[in-house]
């Protein structure tokens, strides 16, 4: 009767592991598998690895990704940790203006993506209209055709679309701060800067850790607001890593070395979770 006992929260959560490896599991180890051999199902060893190691393409696309996670990462944090604290400031109109600062998350990515391609047209799209009629701008600008704009417009647009989980989860740790702490700090006649960054900063560090892990993460998978966009264009001035690997798979119809590709994206993703817990771990001792 006592060994059933033990057993029986194992029990509990074997369903959950099943799921766990059918889901995830099985399709991930299928498809680092399957890098080892090519298109025709013959064992090739590292052969794809081997050509990856010198494909210029995907070296671009992945210090592409790079530069689209510092750009994006940059400003999903300024905008919420802004939108936040508005949000935490007491007025009559806070919870309706928290409220429809997390609309945009709400709004499905398909919708969303069109409606930015229409509004960022360079012919008919209200983004040029306003900014020439603001004096802002003497000709209609190519956003999502110029590829020295393309990034940053796909990026500006990533943050609209994400910024209210980052607004949530900053705005739930402002909150839990002690006010005990802010008090203190009053009494000692510290100002809202120094207030700020020896207490409310301090006090996040461990969710905002948490936060650039993940937006990281979703950083190097993101693909349906890229490749709805621009396709990954123009000039693959926006083929992300994902995309790219996309690409090679469907596109290109060579699926064995996309494996590859997407095995050492992997690769890369798990290094850089084992540091972040390294450095927490550090820091914690």
């Amino acid at each position: 009767m006592q060994r059933r006992g033990q057993l029986f929260p194992y029990a509990l959560i074997f369903p959950l592991v099943g799921i766990i490896l059918f889901v995830f599991v099985y399709p991930l180890g299928t498809a680092i598998r399957l890098s080892f051999f090519d298109n025709r199902g013959a064992f090739v060893g590292l052969e794809n690895y081997q050509t990856l190691w010198g494909d210029g393409k995907f070296w671009h696309s992945l210090l592409l990704t790079v530069r689209y996670t510092v750009i994006y990462g940059a400003g999903i944090f300024a905008v919420g940790f802004a939108t936040a604290l508005f949000a935490d400031v007491k007025w009559r109109g806070a919870r309706v203006m928290a409220i429809l600062l997390t609309l945009p998350y709400a709004v499905p990515d398909v919708a969303a993506t069109l409606i930015w391609k229409w509004m960022l047209d360079p012919q008919y799209g209200i983004v040029n209209y306003a900014a020439m009629s603001l004096g802002l701008a003497d000709f209609p600008m190519g956003w999502l055709t110029n590829p020295s704009l393309a990034l940053y417009t796909v990026s500006a647009v990533s943050v609209w679309r994400l910024f209210p989980l980052h607004t949530l989860v900053i705005l739930a740790g402002l909150r839990s701060v002690p006010a005990e702490l802010y008090e203190a700090a009053d009494m000692d006649g510290a100002g809202w800067l120094r207030k700020f960054s020896s207490i409310t900063l301090p006090w996040l560090r461990n969710i905002l850790s948490v936060l650039v892990l993940l937006t990281v993460i979703w950083s190097f998978q993101r693909f349906t607001i890229l490749y709805l966009m621009t396709g990954g264009g123009p000039g693959r001035a926006t083929e992300t890593v994902v995309i790219g690997v996309y690409r090679t798979a469907f596109d290109y119809l060579n699926k064995s070395y996309a494996y590859a590709m997407g095995s050492v994206v992997l690769l890369i993703l798990l290094v850089l979770t084992g540091m972040y817990f390294f450095i927490m771990r550090k820091s914690e001792e």
